[in-house]
């Protein structure tokens, strides 16, 4: 890969120079010795053709046409930008599988196309691995983008819970990646308020005729950007977390919220205050830590970690429910 970015270097550097450019310059461009130059010379004459020739008057090297320009054939591409279509070609087929029968084969085609053979055989050492992924059928996605993007309204069935569904007509704002699972922001008309819908739980999807009603940019930005978490809501309070020192590894340098204070006391105990509004999301992550983290306010997030610690350690105490290990 460095071979190929540096001839596109070297190509580009022909190119820039209105006169023939010395070997010198060249070498201290593309930071190469002599022998590297001479491959990466060959690199170019040979497998593109480029007519790159010596000029012995005025000592350098430049394209022989007649405007001293030359198209290399095909799409070239830095290390960078081709890093760059790597990554959205291995998204495209990992953030959510099916995606490809749904019109997206043609544009992963396109993409494959751009970076040519010398980089498609590099997507295999990219991983993207989505842990606690909720399954959402493929078919689900063309209805609702349709939507979306046409402005129109959607009809579809929602599952809140196991046991409860019911039908909303919504005005989608926007398709939300958030922790590896799919969300649509919408305007709900049965509640008149914007709602956070998951797409796992969205049935029978239908888009309407009737326009979508428009909501402001800075009214969706706000509902993200305020408390904590994808659960949002205008009634914010402040967490106060003291973590042990052992947790220190993660939780120093993550980013919890845009507006977080983080406190490093003399003893190695991390304090950590940020704003939230839905404490549903906060007390699952703060479980993590259970052992070493304690809640010192606000009191009912103080008593929804004990209540759920609490419930665990119920579930653990009894010796006759535990089931020996598959090993043993």
């Amino acid at each position: 890969m460095e071979q190929l970015d540096r001839a596109l270097r070297l190509h580009q550097l022909l190119l820039d120079h209105r006169r023939p450019v010395p070997q010198s310059l060249i070498l201290e461009r593309l930071e190469c010795s002599t022998s590297t130059f001479k491959r990466l010379l060959a690199l170019l004459r040979d497998s593109y053709q480029a007519p790159i020739v010596w000029d012995r008057a005025a000592r350098g090297y430049k394209y022989d046409t007649t405007d001293g320009r030359f198209t290399l054939p095909g799409v070239w591409l830095s290390e960078s930008e081709a890093f760059a279509l790597l990554m959205a070609h291995r998204l495209l087929q990992d953030v959510q599988p099916g995606l490809h029968q749904q019109g997206l084969a043609q544009l992963q085609s396109g993409i494959g196309d751009l970076l040519g053979p010398q980089w498609q055989g590099q997507a295999e050492r990219l991983r993207v691995e989505s842990i606690g992924r909720q399954y959402v059928a493929p078919e689900l996605f063309l209805p609702l983008v349709q939507a979306l993007f046409a402005r129109r309204r959607l009809h579809f069935v929602y599952h809140a819970t196991l046991h409860e569904a019911e039908p909303r007509q919504v005005s989608p704002q926007r398709l939300c990646w958030y922790r590896d699972n799919w969300y649509l922001l919408a305007w709900c008309h049965e509640r008149a308020a914007l709602r956070l819908f998951a797409l796992s739980r969205i049935a029978e999807p239908l888009a309407l005729d009737e326009a979508a009603c428009e909501r402001e940019s800075g009214e969706l930005d706000a509902l993200f950007e305020s408390g904590y978490g994808i659960f949002a809501g205008s009634a914010l309070q402040q967490a106060e977390l003291r973590f042990d020192p052992s947790a220190a590894p993660w939780v120093r340098d993550v980013q919890w919220h845009r507006e977080q204070r983080q406190t490093i006391e003399p003893s190695g105990h991390i304090r950590l205050r940020f704003p939230y509004a839905d404490q549903r999301e906060l007390v699952r992550d703060l479980l993590r830590f259970s052992g070493e983290v304690e809640v010192l306010s606000p009191l009912t997030l103080r008593r929804s970690v004990i209540a759920a610690m609490t419930a665990g350690l119920k579930k653990h105490e009894t010796s006759a429910s535990v089931v020996p290990p598959v090993s043993e």
